[in-house]
C-alpha cells in the first residue's frame, strides 16, 4: 500500500501559528535543544511567546564565557571596563537565581573576578553544589599578565565548606576546575574525600600549603593538573587510574603506584626543581609514556637532556621553551632522539629574551627519525638558532610530512595586548621566516607558514 503524500504549501504560502511545528514538541525535548545554545541565546526565546517564558530556566547546562563576552571593552577606559563588568556579572547572577532546573549538569564560570567579589561566587558554589552538578569549572583568570603571579587577590574557596557539616551531597561531581581560585590542602582533601567518583581535578594559581598529597587505593582520579601553587615544595601523587598528569612549580615529586600514566605535562624551569631532579621522580613511569610536555628555561651549559632514558612508547613530545638571547635549540634534539617512534613534536618558544645575531649555523647530529610526520614551531623568531633547529629535522626525518611555522609571540594570558612593539617583532619574523625557509623545504614536505 502507497501512502499519500501531503500537499505541500504553494510557492509564498506563510505558515500559520498553526504549522509551527517546533512548538508542538514536548517540553522535555525543546529544554534539550535549549541547551545546546548560549545562555544569552537561550535566554533570548523567552519573548517568543508566553509557554517559552520559563523553558530556558530548565536548561541542564550553564556557561557563562565572560572572555568572550568582555573582550571588546579591553580598549575601554577602566573606569567603562568595571562597569561593564559588574553589569556582566549582575546579569549572570540574576540567570543564576532564576534557574528552575533541580539538577544540572555543568556550570562553567570565566572571567576575572577577585576575592572582592566573594559573596557572590560563594552563592555560585552553593548553587552548584545543591543541583548535584557533574561538571564544575571556575576560571577566574585575569585578562592580562599584570595580575598573573599575585595569589594575594584570588577568591578563598569558603572555609566552612571543609571544615562543617556539609548538606550537599557531592558523589555526582566527576569533573572539578578551580583557576586563580585560593583552596587550601585542606579543602583538596575535601573534595577527595566526598567526591568518590571524581575523575578531573584542575587547580591553577593558589597558596597557603607546603605540602600536598593526592593518594588512596580507591580514588577515581584520571586527569589531575596542580599548576602555580605558590609556596608547594613537595607532592606526592597515589593514584591507580591516572593517565594524564599536569604539574608546574614545586621542589619535589613523588610518584606511587600510577600504571595507568600515560600522559605527562611537568614544568623543568620555573622554580627549583630542574631536569636533573625530574627524572629520577618518573623514572619508573617514562616508559609507558605516549604524551610528554615539558616547560623548560635556559639550559645552555647543561648536559641534563643527554640523559633522558629511552622512551619506546611516546608519540608525542611537546616542549615549551624559555630561551636566552642566541642559544642553540639543538640541545632539546636529546629528547626527540630519545624517542624512538616520535610521531609528532612541537616547540612553544618564549619570545621574553631573545635577539639575532650573524653567527654561522651549527652543524647538527646525524640521526635518522623513521617516524617523526609533523613539526611544529610556533614562536619561531628568525634567529640562526632557530633555523637550524628546522634544518635538522629537514635533514633527519625520514618521513616528515608537514612543517608547521608560527611566526607570532606565544601569549601569556588569553587576551594580552599586542603592543606596537609585539607587532614590529611579528612583522620581522614573517619575512625571516619566508626568507629562510621557502626556499629550503623539500617538494616532498608540506610547509605550512601562520600569517
Amino acid at each position: 500500500m502507497v501512502r499519500k503524500r501531503k500537499n505541500l504549501p504553494k510557492k509564498g504560502y506563510t505558515l500559520g501559528d498553526d504549522e509551527d511545528r517546533i512548538s508542538e514538541l514536548p517540553d522535555d525535548i525543546l529544554v534539550v535543544i535549549l541547551s545546546l545554545l548560549s545562555v544569552k541565546e537561550a535566554a533570548s526565546t523567552s519573548i517568543l511567546c508566553s509557554r517559552w517564558i520559563n523553558l530556558w530556566k530548565h536548561t541542564n547546562s550553564l556557561d557563562f564565557d565572560g572572555d568572550a563576552a568582555l573582550y571588546k571593552t579591553a580598549r575601554l577606559k577602566k573606569e567603562l571596563q568595571f562597569n561593564e563588568m559588574r553589569k556582566y556579572v549582575r546579569w549572570v547572577d540574576s540567570i543564576i537565581q532564576s534557574h528552575k532546573s533541580h539538577t544540572i549538569q555543568k556550570l562553567r564560570i570565566q572571567f576575572f573576578l577577585t576575592k572582592k567579589d566573594a559573596d557572590t561566587l560563594t552563592k555560585w558554589f552553593e548553587y552548584a553544589f545543591s543541583r548535584q552538578v557533574p561538571s564544575l569549572e571556575i576560571d577566574l583568570s585575569p585578562p592580562n599578565f599584570i595580575y598573573f603571579g599575585n595569589p594575594n587577590l584570588n577568591y578563598v574557596f569558603p572555609q566552612e565548606f571543609t571544615t562543617s557539616a556539609t548538606c550537599f551531597d557531592l558523589k555526582h561531581l566527576k569533573a572539578l576546575s578551580l583557576k586563580f581560585v585560593t583552596v587550601t590542602r585542606e579543602a583538596i582533601e575535601f573534595f577527595l574525600n566526598n567526591c568518590p567518583f571524581l575523575e578531573k581535578f584542575i587547580v591553577h594559581h593558589t597558596k597557603s600549603m607546603s605540602k600536598l598529597e593526592i593518594c588512596g587505593s580507591s580514588l577515581a582520579l584520571k586527569h589531575l593538573e596542580l599548576c602555580y601553587f605558590f609556596g608547594l615544595d613537595s607532592v606526592r601523587i597515589s593514584a591507580p587510574n591516572l593517565t594524564s598528569l599536569t604539574i608546574r612549580v614545586f621542589s619535589e615529586l613523588i610518584l606511587e603506584n600510577v600504571p595507568m600514566l600515560d600522559e605527562l605535562r611537568v614544568g623543568c624551569g620555573y622554580s627549583d626543581f630542574s631536569v636533573k631532579k625530574l627524572l629520577p621522580a618518573y623514572s619508573a613511569y617514562i616508559s609507558q609514556l605516549k604524551s610528554l610536555t615539558l616547560f623548560l628555561n635556559n639550559l645552555k651549559g647543561s648536559t641534563d637532556l643527554c640523559k633522558f632514558p629511552e622512551m619506546p612508547k611516546l608519540k608525542k613530545l611537546v616542549i615549551a621553551y624559555c630561551s636566552v638571547g642566541e642559544d642553540s635549540l639543538l640541545p632539546l634534539t636529546s629528547l626527540i632522539r630519545a624517542s624512538t617512534r616520535l610521531q609528532e613534536f612541537v616547540l612553544k618558544l618564549d619570545w621574553y629574551q631573545l635577539s639575532r645575531s650573524d653567527r654561522e649555523i651549527e652543524t647538527s647530529v646525524r640521526f635518522p627519525h623513521e617516524y617523526l610526520k609533523v613539526v611544529k614551531f610556533f614562536g619561531y623568531y628568525g634567529r640562526s638558532s632557530d633555523y637550524e633547529f628546522v634544518r635538522y629535522f629537514i635533514d633527519n626525518c625520514v618521513v616528515l610530512e608537514r612543517l608547521i611555522i608560527d611566526p607570532h609571540c606565544v601569549p601569556y594570558a588569553p587576551h594580552d595586548p599586542i603592543t606596537p612593539t609585539k607587532l614590529a617583532k611579528e612583522v620581522t619574523a614573517m619575512e625571516c621566516t619566508k626568507r629562510q625557509l621557502e626556499s629550503q623545504v623539500p617538494a616532498h614536505i608540506e610547509l605550512v607558514i601562520i600569517p
